[in-house]
């Protein structure tokens, strides 16, 4: 290109000169910028070194767009770029007058942008506004799909669709606050809002199909609004008087802290004809405060919970919600199914004596450190948590992070090798949205081709199925045993917090 052309950077700013190709790293592909370059009689190299100044500016990025924008995103790719479309042609005059560009220099830019995400969205998607190129490499694969889609069958914003869409991906707010470089509460009022649109509009239930009495919007295992539910103030488990007094006479759920200790000791549901009341007040709380005869009727991790409070000083504490829908003993066991999961998700571990565990057994030390090292026992204990991403669409072949087989019919069930332990899915194709479907079956095998046999005879030969070989699982057969049911918990709860409902023959 000639000197004489125009300059990309206003009179008395140099062009930068690149050092090496300067095209490397630029977000934008070659053959674009040349192209670009050419229509607007600027060097190609000078343009390749405006835009690599582009993306190192806090002007073109997710949290500038996702803040004062409706960006839509119309694409991806693996080296963690994000195309969006936004109606927000200011931001390039914003960038020309950080970077001091010409007026030519500020619309080659533009164009480069624009031309990248019209090439890469390949006209599937009509809206008005200029593209944008932004890095945002933790955006889950796949998301976009399921972005545009949404969008198109409803009247929420791009921004709105945007974190619904991620929140079926990711269970916690503090996660899509990360990815999209938002303020968590700016996440929280915006699926908020999508709750209550849904609530208000048939079309927007239909395709959100925002179920059931949980909500991904207090992910934090001691909130009192944990997962959606409105948990009781915390009593203290030695104070059994002031339980029996209080508590309900209802089915519920429960859940146990120690004072001094993050995260859960336990969580636990009880339908009893006493309800919560009996199974706190009188047989959880019969072992905790002191040390109890071997006849009393106590909860089976009673002993647990008082050896750690012996060892380690402190108390224990309870807290307790009785939703409606926990009167129904399906529906009960699938929502504790799903605080286990979901506390597994964000402590990294199962509750501490959850699944007959015993870590003060375990424990070497003593004083202060032993809660650290009752911590890092429950983590090694723990079976390892799946990714969760993604989590709403319960018949991917990712569902939760596992390399889940495609979905065949049960007449084709031979297919499937024979050795290892398996988890396995079944379900029947019932609604035009994949993130509407639901499981009739979930669980695991250890003897797959015989399980399966059995599926086919119960759900017939056209009933879809898929598998996933378990990994890792321990040698010792009550740690094993153990993994499985963390596995499962895994499986119904992210099922139910999904769908509002319990895979049909779980419980």
């Amino acid at each position: 290109m000639s000197d004489d052309g125009p300059n990309v950077y206003v009179e008395g700013i140099s062009d930068m000169s690149s050092v090496g190709d300067p095209f490397v790293g630029v977000p934008i592909s070659r053959d674009i910028i040349e192209s670009t370059a050419a229509q607007y009689s600027i060097d190609s190299d000078s343009l390749a070194s405006v835009l690599q100044e582009v993306r190192n500016t806090s002007i073109i990025e997710t949290s500038t767009l996702f803040t004062g924008f409706d960006p839509l995103p119309v694409g991806q790719n693996d080296s963690g770029l994000l195309y969006v479309i936004a109606e927000a042609e200011e931001c390039w005059d914003a960038v020309a007058g950080e970077l001091e560009l010409t007026e030519t220099g500020r619309d080659a830019v533009a164009a480069a942008h624009h031309r990248q995400v019209e090439k890469v969205a390949q006209g599937q998607v009509q809206r008005s506004g200029v593209g944008f190129v932004i890095y945002c490499s933790e955006f889950p694969t796949g998301a976009v799909s399921d972005i545009i889609a949404v969008a198109n069958k409803t009247k929420l914003t791009h921004r709105q669709t945007t974190i619904w869409v991620l929140s079926q991906y990711v269970p916690d707010t503090d996660a899509i606050a990360h990815i999209l470089s938002l303020p968590e509460p700016v996440i929280q009022s915006q699926l908020a809002v999508v709750n209550q649109a849904t609530e208000q509009s048939v079309v927007e239930a239909r395709t959100l199909d925002v179920p059931g009495v949980l909500s991904r919007i207090h992910p934090s295992p001691q909130s009192p609004r944990w997962m959606g539910l409105e948990w009781s103030k915390w009593f203290d488990l030695r104070e059994r008087d002031e339980l029996r007094e209080k508590l309900p006479q209802l089915a519920g759920l429960y859940r146990v802290r120690h004072s001094d200790i993050p995260g859960l000791m336990y969580i636990g549901e009880s339908g009893a004809e006493g309800g919560v009341r009996e199974r706190v007040g009188i047989s959880l709380s019969a072992g905790v405060g002191e040390s109890a005869p071997p006849t009393a009727n106590k909860h089976g991790a009673a002993d647990q919970l008082r050896q750690i409070t012996e060892v380690v000083g402190g108390k224990m504490e309870v807290s307790v919600a009785t939703p409606p829908i926990s009167s129904n003993q399906e529906h009960r066991r699938a929502i504790e199914s799903a605080l286990v999961a979901v506390c597994r998700r964000e402590t990294g571990r199962t509750p501490m004596v959850q699944l007959n565990r015993e870590p003060i057994k375990q424990a070497s030390e003593g004083g202060s450190k032993v809660s650290q090292q009752l911590i890092r026992i429950a983590e090694r204990s723990s079976y390892r948590v799946p990714s969760w991403r993604p989590w709403r669409d319960v018949t991917s072949e990712n569902w939760l992070g596992l390399n889940w087989t495609a979905g065949n019919p049960l007449s084709e069930r031979d297919s499937i090798s024979s050795g290892g332990t398996h988890a396995f899915r079944v379900w029947r194709e019932e609604h035009d949205t994949h993130w509407s479907q639901t499981l009739h079956e979930v669980g695991t095998t250890g003897v797959i081709s015989s399980r399966l046999f059995d599926l086919q005879n119960e759900y017939g030969t056209e009933t879809i199925f898929s598998v996933v070989k378990i990994q890792e699982l321990s040698a010792d057969t009550h740690r094993r045993s153990r993994e499985l049911r963390e596995v499962r918990s895994d499986l119904v709860g992210a099922h139910y917090l999904a769908t509002g409902s319990p895979p049909v023959a779980r419980f």
